[in-house]
């Protein structure tokens, strides 16, 4: 058995992230995305069984691609609050710098392509395990509300997301007031 290339697998997801923010998920065709990522059909179905794997495999890898950009520049020893400013800010710009991302995410959970199993669980909870122990330790010292930690998150990052469309919309940058007002609302909500 041949073993993984894994630049080849990278840049058929990347391709793959690019063609569906163009195309959309229904208008993905395994053979244009061979040919736009300048590889043979048959290599596509060598890395991936099918469409619906390789979709799937480009959310799980998008997961773990933004939760490593999240946590740049975090250090052990900054205030809780220190930390999730900079995790909030990294979400935003990660998110305007890749609007494919935000495009993808929204078309993937309202597909036929989306399905929780306990493998996709699995993965998304070790892909998030930092932001979710950030969440608990602001938890223990009393700092962030006593919810369930998914809900916060989610909260957050939807705030997040609909700051980064309206500014990739805009092509307004967000300036440092309007940043800071931002976080503030998000503290406010998050805090205990």
């Amino acid at each position: 058995m041949r073993t993984k290339d894994e630049s080849k697998v990278q840049l058929i997801l990347k391709t793959a992230l690019k063609m569906i923010a163009r195309v959309g998920l229904a208008g993905l065709k395994m053979s244009d995305l061979a040919k736009e990522a300048g590889v043979a059909t048959g290599t596509v179905y060598i890395y991936f069984e099918d469409k619906n794997q390789l979709i799937r495999e480009l959310y799980l890898y998008l997961m773990h691609e933004n939760t490593n950009d999240l946590t740049q520049e975090l250090t052990g020893d900054e205030p809780l609050k220190i930390k999730i400013k900079k995790m909030a800010r990294n979400f935003l710009e990660n998110n305007i710098q890749n609007p494919e991302y935000g495009a993808f995410l929204e078309q993937y959970f309202r597909s036929p392509y989306f399905q929780e199993d306990d493998t996709t669980r699995k993965e998304e909870d070790q892909a998030l395990q930092p932001i979710y122990q950030l969440v608990l330790e602001g938890q223990r010292q009393s700092l962030i509300k006593e919810a369930n930690p998914e809900l916060l998150v989610t909260l957050v990052s939807g705030m997040l997301h609909e700051l980064a469309k309206q500014t990739i919309y805009t092509q307004k940058p967000v300036s440092s007031a309007d940043w800071e007002m931002t976080f503030s609302v998000i503290w406010d909500g998050i805090r205990a």
